[in-house]
């Protein structure tokens, strides 16, 4: 036979009588505690409509004063906070796609009430009549003495640039080194008179067929003047010119909750118009604005399907278990009057909600709930044989203590949380920790004020009976040795996944499943070098920049460095006085090139062998000349003079436009005026000078920064050229890490928080720790499961950990202080068992719902909810129950309280002298527990405020 189940004296909770003497109170004066509940919560949601803020960035969760967080807002403050939009249109290759590309730019600049910074190209046309500022001064020297050479060319006198003048002014020069052999300058300029003349030679060799020609004769090669011609405007195209990529801004209405929803929309109905205009050509959307309005409107989508679908699921859970909708509407009523003071509670302590702690609804319905839940199926048990005030008291004094204790925990559990760096979860904290206590206080008062107004007047049998949901446990807790071990056992193998369990970071894996927006920027991320993410570096100075810019290069985990800083040279009073004459001498250049003067063969075969007789012997490569213009000697004996006339007249002209060409290509760059930020597109400088003029890199990663381990590395490397680096990879990266931590600490403080508080409760740490069983063994059960599954932690699923947590720790409340209401032995009753199924069920359905979500955050949040919540009900219904059946076997025997508990199909014994009679049916055969009235054993029905 099972043992007698009484209360002993030391296990009575301090709770007990104050909530016993509460409940009479409230059950004498239903009405006015419903008035005061009500115009309270009337009066919260008022305040609060005119008072609570909104915080929709990002931003916002992140502690203002993070040594990152600080960097990016001094970021902000120069440059705006405002992340570009990526148009993208994909097709054959550039000639396919400019067109659009032009057409779409128009429109775009056309729609300024929704887009602004719109960019297509660098647009640096400006910029490029200015690119002598670019060149070193020895450059510009250089090319000063060149022309200085060209003087009589410059003066109109073309002739000198003939042929046969060309090599009369070449022999003039060897002629003057062998004259005067000390002198270096001298020595020099016979060397190049000698490469010019080798050159001279191979190139007419080339106009009469022999051989192929070696550059041009006049113009001096210049890799300085061939780097000035890639400044020059031209379009953003991508992947061989098959991707061309638009930037703009969104300009954003400040009523709106999710900012630049309206401009996101109205540049898709652009696009679709487009796409219908160019059927050949793809055109996509991303960049981190769309991405996140298009990730807030699918799981605003997930949510409310997913809303639907617990809500039937709990109302038929709800019904099902209480035999009615009565009592569990009750149970709502109060949790709705909960977190309508909970909104005051949030609008005066914290005065904002922000895109995590939003979420607090959620929440507080999860947990909230669960104290209707347990009062009301102990009422229900309780007024099978009581008179309703008698039945809500006698709750209110046995199961109370753990609902109350529950709660406290749980609250405290979140308001830990406001002690972590990372301001999201630490005010998601404060506003969930405070609308708990809200609620345990809301359903300690208005739910038994409101059900002592719908039973007073009700037969209790004609109350409804609840499901009797433990009987799947009672088979197992017959053998608690064997189903303990057996449990532990399974513990222990699933314990064994827990070191497989990982943290994803990547936040593209969040995304709502087949989103457009994450297909382009996973596009952009994989077929070009361009992203929407990249760090920041600002400079204060040009030589800064520049130096700063060569360290970011060279790093191994940078790609590119983007800047227009190189796109203002200074340009100091020496360098601007030589532009400034180059200027003045190309100013009066013929647009043709005038017909050039025959020298007769014969006086060019003669200047040519004066050429020979000038060559060194002793040189291999001036005898390797020497054989080229003895050729062209030979050549021009026999060649008839039409023939003649035609190569030198063809040789002459190409030599002269070339050097033409040239002359106009170092005019059209030679503007004398600095380049400044008015040469360049606005939207481009927007992007990179800020408000005090500072300078902005942006550095671009060669991996994918969703990747947590190359993110590290690149963030590392730069900022060990700049400490002072910033932008949106660094902020992911510190504020996870920021974030990870809190939650660590969250959930170390909490532990030490709770252990306190049921150690004042309890006064006991064996069932301190005991409480805590469910929830600790719940979760290693929990990363198991996640670990062997490959489910893993994530931004969006680390919210639901203190659900979790709260809901292990009620639950081991709840059955440790049914332990502790029984004496000697312990059997689980059945209306703590239904109270920890119910409200382990009605969260289970409630957030795994979301598992059905296309949003893979919430669908991952829903799944590991949903896992972590069974793991706990079988721990605290099995496990727990077990080990306490068996620790039931030591405890001392001591005599009852007038507060007795009812074993489940048994009665609790008559008389308080029973309660200390040995378990054995001989000692007292002719007693009937069925014989004598439950009445004439209630004692709260003789207190004074029942009269």
């Amino acid at each position: 036979m099972r043992p007698h189940n009484t209360e002993t004296t030391e296990e009575k909770s301090l709770l007990s009588k104050p909530l016993a003497y509460g409940t009479r109170l409230i059950v004498r004066y239903p009405l006015l505690v419903l008035l005061i509940a009500f115009v309270a919560s009337g009066a919260s949601v008022f305040y609060a409509m005119n008072h609570l803020g909104f915080k929709t960035s990002r931003l916002d969760l992140i502690n203002q004063h993070s040594h990152f967080n600080q960097l990016w807002r001094e970021y902000l403050d120069q440059f705006g906070a405002d992340d570009d939009v990526v148009v993208i249109i994909e097709g054959s290759g550039r000639e396919e796609i400019v067109p659009a590309l032009e057409d779409l730019y128009t429109q775009l600049t056309a729609e300024d009430q929704s887009f602004y910074a719109v960019l297509h190209e660098r647009g640096l046309t400006k910029v490029r009549e200015k690119g002598l500022h670019f060149l070193p001064e020895s450059d510009l020297t250089k090319i000063d003495r060149q022309l200085q050479s060209l003087r009589p060319v410059m003066q109109g006198q073309w002739d000198s640039i003939g042929v046969g003048q060309m090599a009369y002014s070449l022999n003039q020069q060897m002629l003057l080194a062998q004259r005067q052999p000390d002198s270096p300058q001298a020595q020099m300029m016979a060397t190049h008179a000698r490469e010019q003349l080798d050159r001279l030679a191979s190139n007419l060799l080339a106009a009469m067929g022999q051989g192929e020609p070696q550059g041009s004769v006049l113009v001096p090669p210049s890799d300085a003047l061939s780097a000035m011609s890639q400044i020059d405007s031209d379009y953003f195209l991508a992947n061989d010119g098959q991707l061309g990529l638009i930037l703009l801004r969104l300009v954003k209405n400040e009523e709106e909750f999710a900012q630049g929803k309206e401009a996101i929309a109205e540049l898709r109905r652009i696009l679709d118009r487009f796409q219908v205009e160019y059927p050949g050509l793809k055109f996509g959307l991303t960049g981190l604005p769309v991405m996140e309005n298009d990730e807030m409107e699918r799981s605003q989508v997930d949510m409310t399907k997913a809303s639907g679908i617990s809500l039937v699921g709990v109302a038929f859970l709800f019904m099902a278990a209480f035999g009615g909708l009565r009592h569990p509407l009750l149970a709502v009523v109060a949790l709705l009057v909960g977190i309508a003071l909970s909104v005051g509670f949030t609008t005066v302590f914290v005065g904002h909600l922000n895109i995590l702690s939003v979420s607090f609804g959620v929440i507080l319905i999860g947990l909230g709930i669960d104290f209707g839940v347990h009062y009301v199926a102990r009422y229900l048990k309780e007024a099978e044989d009581r008179r309703t005030d008698d039945a809500l008291v006698q709750t209110a004094r046995d199961i109370g203590p753990g609902i109350v204790t529950g709660g406290l925990t749980t609250a405290v559990a979140f308001f830990t949380a406001s002690l972590t760096d990372f301001t999201g979860v630490a005010e998601l904290g404060i506003i969930a920790g405070g609308g708990l206590l809200v609620c345990l206080l809301a359903s300690m008062t208005v739910l038994p004020a409101s059900i002592h107004l719908a039973d007073r007047h009700r037969n209790r049998y004609q109350l409804p009976k609840p499901l009797h949901l433990d009987w799947w446990i009672l088979p197992l807790l017959k053998t608690p040795k064997v189903t303990l071990f057996v449990a532990l056992l399974g513990v222990g193998l699933l314990a064994i996944g827990t070191p497989k369990l990982r943290y994803d970071h990547n936040l593209l894996n969040l995304q709502p499943k087949g989103l457009d927006s994450v297909r382009w920027e996973e596009k952009l991320l994989n077929d070009t070098d361009r992203s929407v993410w990249f760090a920041l570096s600002i400079a204060e100075d040009r030589e800064t920049l520049l130096e700063r810019k060569k360290k970011f290069e060279a790093l191994p985990t940078v790609n590119r460095v983007e800047e227009i800083a190189s796109l203002m040279p200074d340009s100091p009073p020496g360098k601007l006085a030589i532009i400034r004459d180059l200027n003045n001498r190309l100013a009066m250049l013929p647009e043709n090139a005038p017909t050039l003067s025959i020298p007769p063969a014969a006086h060019l075969g003669q200047v040519l062998a004066d050429s020979q007789r000038l060559l060194p012997v002793n040189d291999p490569d001036a005898q390797h000349t020497y054989r080229r213009i003895a050729q062209i000697r030979e050549l021009l004996r026999g060649m008839p003079e039409p023939r003649y006339n035609a190569i030198i007249t063809q040789f002459q002209q190409r030599s002269a436009g070339e050097l033409l060409q040239w002359l106009h290509s170092l005019a059209a760059i030679s503007n004398p005026d600095p380049p400044t930020a008015e040469d360049l597109p606005e939207a481009l400088v927007t992007r990179f000078i800020g408000k005090n003029n500072q300078l902005l890199l942006r550095i671009y990663p060669n991996a994918s920064i969703w990747d947590m381990d190359a993110l590290e590395g690149f963030v590392h490397q730069v900022e060990s050229v700049d400490p002072k680096v910033t932008g949106q990879p660094l902020q992911t990266f510190h504020a996870s890490r920021q974030m990870q931590l809190s939650y660590i600490h969250a959930a170390l403080y909490s532990l030490i928080a709770v252990m306190i508080i049921l150690l004042i409760d309890f006064r006991s740490l064996t069932h301190t720790l005991l409480a805590l069983t469910p929830v600790g063994l719940g979760m290693v059960m929990l990363f198991g499961v996640q670990g062997f599954a490959d489910i893993p932690l994530n931004p969006a699923n680390m919210i639901v950990l203190p659900l979790i947590l709260g809901i292990g720790i009620d639950d081991g409340v709840h059955v440790v202080h049914d332990y502790r209401r029984q004496g000697r032995g312990y059997s689980l009753t059945a209306s703590t068992a239904t109270g920890v199924i119910i409200t382990s069920l009605t969260t289970m359905i409630g957030f795994g719902a979301l598992m059905l979500a296309d949003h893979r955050g919430l669908a991952s949040l829903g799944r590991v909810l949903t896992i972590g919540v069974a793991c706990c009900l079988f721990t605290s219904l099995i496990v727990l129950p077990c080990l306490l059946t068996l620790l039931a076997v030591w405890r001392r025997p001591v005599p009852t309280s007038d507060e007795e508990e009812t074993a489940p199909a048994r009665e609790r014994p008559r008389g308080r002298k029973l309660a200390t009679l040995p378990d054995d049916p001989s000692l007292h055969p002719h007693k009937d527990p069925a014989s004598e009235p439950r009445e004439s054993r209630d004692l709260s029905h003789n207190h004074p405020l029942d009269r």
